[in-house]
């Protein structure tokens, strides 16, 4: 049972890889066909695709009552998004050159982190708080479409670009049909990490349930490690392709959507309660990973390799911490 639940993992982390590379590929094109700023693309498109798998493991979970699972999915994911994601994917390739535009994107993903926080404080996620976090998703997405809009509008380039793929049966294709084809390509890349997510996941916790572990822990540790693989993915992916700002925005996006978009959508149905440990240590280790990934940026505009080692490093000390706790 163990060597094919290690077998499906490893099936499921190709699977990932598989879906990232469809994702980038056809949303980073699909950018340029319709002339949307790829940190756009990245925030919406992408981090609400490689987000999918919190949103549905974690949903399942609360249905199932495992609501432990779920609120661990999302304060870790958030944690492993920035630690593990961006750290790795820098240290990789160092990340610069970002858009203007990603400070508001940043100040966003900053204030909802505090404000989940402070939702917290009483040891519960209920229904208004719930409301208004979903609330806050809808009027995100709104803001961006407006921003794209506005975007395209001020192009004075009306015509479509032709983009030179590589493969010269693509490269015959008329511009609508490409257009067509990328939005396809990105859409079974998200199929696709979602299915390879599933499969890595459900491989992980039932070895980790073998050891005994509590479903918080489940949750923070094997799960939203799992759930933020698509976003790891997609980042390695982005980076070795030069795609900074697609990594970015997904990383930003996929933070935003995990509160906005998955806690308040499952506390509109049932109420999210916390430990004292999630409240006064999970969720501050995520709002310093957040504040810090915030000043860097902001001041800084670059992601070097010593702050992307410190990212990684202290999220590997954070995962160590947690399970031995």
């Amino acid at each position: 049972m163990i060597l094919l639940n290690v077998f499906l993992f490893l099936l499921g982390l190709f699977l990932l890889y598989l879906g990232a590379e469809l994702l980038v590929r056809g949303s980073a094109r699909l950018a340029l066909m319709l002339r949307i700023s790829p940190i756009i693309v990245g925030l919406t498109i992408v981090a609400f695709g490689t987000s999918s798998p919190e949103f549905l493991v974690s949903f399942v979970a609360a249905i199932k009552g495992n609501i432990g699972v779920s609120v661990g999915n999302i304060v870790g994911s958030n944690i492993a998004n920035i630690g593990l994601v961006l750290g790795l994917s820098a240290l990789l390739r160092p990340i610069s050159h970002f858009n203007q535009d990603i400070k508001g994107e940043l100040i966003w993903m900053t204030a909802v982190a505090i404000v989940f926080w402070l939702f917290s404080l009483n040891n519960v996620i209920g229904f208004w708080e719930g409301f208004l976090l979903f609330a806050g998703i809808i009027v995100f997405t709104l803001l961006l479409v407006r921003e794209s809009m506005k975007e395209r509008k001020n192009n004075t380039n009306p015509d479509v670009p032709n983009i030179e793929t590589g493969y010269k049966f693509i490269d015959r294709l008329s511009k609508n049909t490409k257009t067509i084809l990328f939005t396809f390509t990105a859409i079974i890349g998200i199929i696709v990490l979602a299915f390879g997510s599933r499969l890595t996941i459900d491989s992980a916790v039932l070895i980790a349930e073998v050891l005994g572990v509590s479903q918080v822990v489940i949750g923070l540790t094997m799960v939203a490690f799992g759930t933020s693989l698509p976003e790891l993915a997609t980042g390695i992916i982005s980076v070795i392709k030069k795609e900074n700002e697609i990594l970015v925005g997904n990383v930003i996006g996929s933070n935003l959507f995990n509160i906005l978009g998955v806690a308040g959508p499952i506390a509109l149905f049932y109420p999210i309660p916390l430990t004292n440990r999630l409240v006064w240590f999970d969720f501050p280790v995520m709002l310093v990973f957040t504040i810090l990934l915030f000043a860097l940026m902001l001041w800084g505009n670059r992601i070097s390799r010593l702050p992307a080692l410190i990212f990684f490093l202290a999220y590997l000390f954070y995962i160590t911490f947690v399970v031995i706790m």
